[in-house]
């Protein structure tokens, strides 16, 4: 099968074209009490695509709304917490909420370095929860794509990203523990991605699988480290956790 799910990443809600299988219930890959993965087969325009699997990961942590976004927001950060990522820049900063990025991964023997270059958007809603849509360069408009030339990519084979979305929802700590002086966060990541290349399918999606199950772990254990929470987002509203 042409692809390889590298994605861990980074990254990602579905693209118009893409749409939920409801008949396709998600089954579940790995689960604990912190963190989920679980997947099912990709739907495209209402049908489903056996070639793809959309995955999806959850995960509770510790933090504020702000010190979620900074920490994804630091692209100098990304390989530390996604699984094969050797290098991550911003191309273009288009707001404090909009940038277009790329993510090199490193390459796997024997297969050959991949790379993505993203747009991501990122809004609050009524119940501050945030929603961060990342999408595909090839979804963006002409007049964005144009400045986002790269040089130097002739050997990393480009993911596609078919759709990828990140909700993050705050709610107050269960317990009284007064020393406990965040918020926690369920972090929500869907995705469906095309690596291409000629790796076989089972082997693409045990890939995907356990890559998003380690970033989510290592998103747990990185996140509610201080650097990440002693700023504020300007227009984030955060849940207090001060009754």
């Amino acid at each position: 099968m042409k692809r390889l799910l590298f994605l861990t990443a980074l990254i990602l809600w579905p693209a118009q074209q893409f749409v939920h299988a409801s008949q396709n219930p998600w089954k579940t890959w790995k689960q604990t009490s912190e963190q989920s993965v679980s997947y099912r087969t990709a739907a495209h325009t209402g049908k489903t695509d056996k070639k793809l699997i959309e995955i999806r990961a959850t995960a509770t942590v510790h933090s504020s709304i702000a010190g979620f976004l900074l920490f994804l927001q630091d692209v100098s950060n990304t390989p530390n917490w996604l699984v094969n990522a050797s290098k991550s820049e911003i191309i273009k900063q288009y707001s404090a909420k909009e940038h277009s990025f790329y993510i090199k991964l490193a390459k796997i023997w024997p297969f050959m370095p991949r790379i993505l270059i993203l747009n991501s958007s990122y809004w609050q809603n009524d119940d501050l929860s945030v929603e961060i849509n990342i999408t595909d360069i090839s979804a963006m408009t002409t007049d964005k794509k144009i400045p986002l030339a790269l040089t130097n990519i002739e050997d990393y084979l480009k993911v596609k990203v078919h759709h990828a979305h990140w909700k993050i929802t705050p709610k107050r700590p269960e317990g009284n523990d007064a020393s406990i002086k965040l918020t926690e966060l369920y972090i929500e990541y869907i995705f469906t991605a095309d690596g291409r290349g000629n790796t076989p399918k089972w082997l693409a999606d045990h890939i995907a699988l356990k890559s998003i199950w380690k970033s989510m772990r290592n998103i747990r254990r990185q996140l509610p480290e201080e650097k990440w929470q002693q700023q504020a987002i300007k227009g984030i509203t955060e849940l207090s956790v001060i009754p």
